[in-house]
């Protein structure tokens, strides 16, 4: 019994680097589970322990909060189809318990900043959920002319979103390209369904008239049968 269960304990952590984790899937779990992960890791968080499901007892350097987190809904946006990597959008909505209004217009600025944790990237090639500050340190590497990316920043919050805007645009652009494309071989299929019609319809007059030479060949034969079987009776 013993070698059983240890041959057993060997094979799963032999196996166990292929298993994939909860936060390695492109689901609202995986989500969650990536977000706990990215939370956890932030440095400026003071304080993140999980409660219950969906609620949390966090505290942050950001500002002054030390209470009840609580995770509301989580979405996963797929832009897969028009974005070459395949990289979709996953965002965590919370709500932090006990807040008033005066809180949000006191410290717009750092929750804003806080806030952007909330939003993850897939990525289909790596299998993971990105946090949004790798996943634009990727977005800097692949984007031409470095010297775009202080000046975006300069502009804050509005900056990421212009680069966002920025990124979609030319997913966009790729991706009409590729529609061009099928079109174009869609409009050859149609053209050659039509030729085939054409040839078709072609073939059915041919049968037509076909079956037509048919009848009257028929008719000739009864015609001459009919003189040979006069010619019979008047001999």
């Amino acid at each position: 019994m013993r070698t059983t269960v240890a041959a057993l304990a060997t094979v799963l952590l032999l196996f166990a680097p292929w298993i994939p984790s909860a936060s390695a899937q492109k689901s609202e779990e995986g989500l969650l589970a990536a977000w706990e992960q990215a939370q956890k890791a932030d440095p400026n968080t003071l304080k993140f322990e999980r409660v219950r499901d969906h609620q949390y007892h966090f505290a942050t350097k950001r500002f002054p909060f030390d209470g009840d987190l609580l995770v509301r809904n989580g979405v996963v946006e797929d832009f897969s189809a028009v974005n070459q990597d395949g990289i979709s959008m996953g965002t965590v909505e919370v709500e932090l318990q006990g807040l008033t209004d005066n809180f949000y217009r006191t410290y717009a600025r750092s929750y804003t900043q806080w806030n952007t944790t909330n939003t993850l990237y897939w990525n289909p090639r790596n299998r993971e959920w990105l946090t949004s500050e790798k996943y634009f340190q990727q977005v800097r590497a692949r984007i031409p002319g470095l010297a775009v990316w202080p000046v975006l920043m300069g502009f804050g919050s509005l900056g990421i979103f212009v680069l966002i805007l920025f990124v979609l645009l030319f997913s966009l652009a790729q991706y009409k390209r590729k529609l061009k494309v099928i079109n174009q071989r869609s409009e050859r299929t149609l053209q050659i369904s039509e030729r085939n019609g054409q040839i078709a319809e072609r073939n059915a007059q041919i049968l037509e008239q076909g079956l037509k030479l048919q009848e009257a060949n028929a008719k000739v034969f009864q015609e001459m049968l009919a003189e040979l079987k006069k010619m019979s009776a008047g001999s």
